[in-house]
């Protein structure tokens, strides 16, 4: 155990590996939690909520917490259908310089007491087409890798991030932007934090997911529809954590999305209005706090 934790890019560069390769499992549908990432996708949010997160993390020369996440979300991002569905939450980073969470692989490339920013790849999620049975006919989307960039500004209380993905695998083969900007609620137990944000997404990406082409049109029996490149979704996001001792905590996320434009046009769209829900119980650890001088 020593041993693997004084190596912590080879512990981060495993726990990205696993989350690519790792079978989902779910209550309902078995492909719903591959396709809407709910685990790992909340997990993420999750992990970022005040409380849950240790506030001595960036002091750390390596940080560690492994969990279970479970909750709720639609079948696929459009969808009226909800499953409910759990997985692992795993998180890690090496001196607040590189990090995993969830299904992100990460590096902070500049790290200021305000500002942070670096690279990225991501776990990209795919689709099922027989996890509903709107999808028949459309075919799958493959899951994938997305890499990219990030830029994360803390002005206590607001933080303002953004992200920039593009798929480098054989997947929806787009780019996304996410723009976020939250701050934490005056409540004191738990610490909460309310997020708004939305997302623009490019051709190809609008094309994978909420277009139908003439050979998807003729097999699904749903007319044909070309969805632009532009802003998908907006969304408002309620996280919170607390401590339950020094090791174990607990977190929960709920999440509101609104679907705009040509992908809230789209005839697989059943419900415009999409909600996520979670909870996460974790056990955190992690070496001591590092002296100034290594810092």
């Amino acid at each position: 155990m020593t041993k693997t934790l004084q190596s912590p890019l080879l512990l981060l560069t495993i726990a990205f590996i696993s989350s690519l390769s790792m079978t989902d499992i779910a209550w309902a549908d078995k492909g719903t939690l591959d396709g809407a990432e709910l685990w790992s996708g909340i997990s993420e949010d999750i992990d970022e909520a005040p409380g849950y997160e240790d506030e001595q993390h960036s002091e750390r020369e390596w940080a560690l917490s492994i969990g279970l996440t479970s909750g709720f979300s639609p079948d696929y991002e459009g969808s009226n259908d909800y499953s409910f569905g759990y997985g692992p939450n795993i998180s890690a980073s090496w001196r607040d310089t590189i990090f995993f969470k969830g299904k992100t692989l990460g590096a902070n490339l500049i790290r200021q007491k305000k500002l942070k920013a670096g690279l990225l790849l991501s776990k990209s999620s795919g689709r099922n087409q027989d996890s509903n049975d709107k999808l028949e006919g459309l075919g799958d989307v493959d899951g994938s890798v997305e890499a990219g960039g990030f830029m994360n500004y803390r002005m206590k209380p607001f933080r303002f991030r953004v992200e920039v993905r593009q798929d480098i695998g054989s997947g929806h083969e787009g780019a996304l932007v996410i723009m976020s900007a939250g701050t934490k609620l005056p409540i004191e137990k738990p610490l909460v934090s309310l997020e708004l944000s939305t997302t623009w997404a490019s051709d190809d990406y609008m094309a994978s997911f909420f277009g139908i082409d003439a050979q998807q049109s003729l097999d699904s029996g749903l007319k044909r529809y070309h969805a632009d490149a532009g802003i998908k979704d907006v969304k408002i996001s309620l996280t919170s954590g607390y401590a339950i001792t020094n090791r174990w905590r607990i977190g929960s996320a709920i999440e509101y999305k609104r679907l705009v434009g040509d992908a809230a046009d789209s005839p697989i769209v059943d419900d415009r209005n999409q909600f996520v829900a979670g909870i996460s119980l974790s056990y955190h650890m992690g070496s001591k706090i590092l002296p100034e001088d290594l810092q």
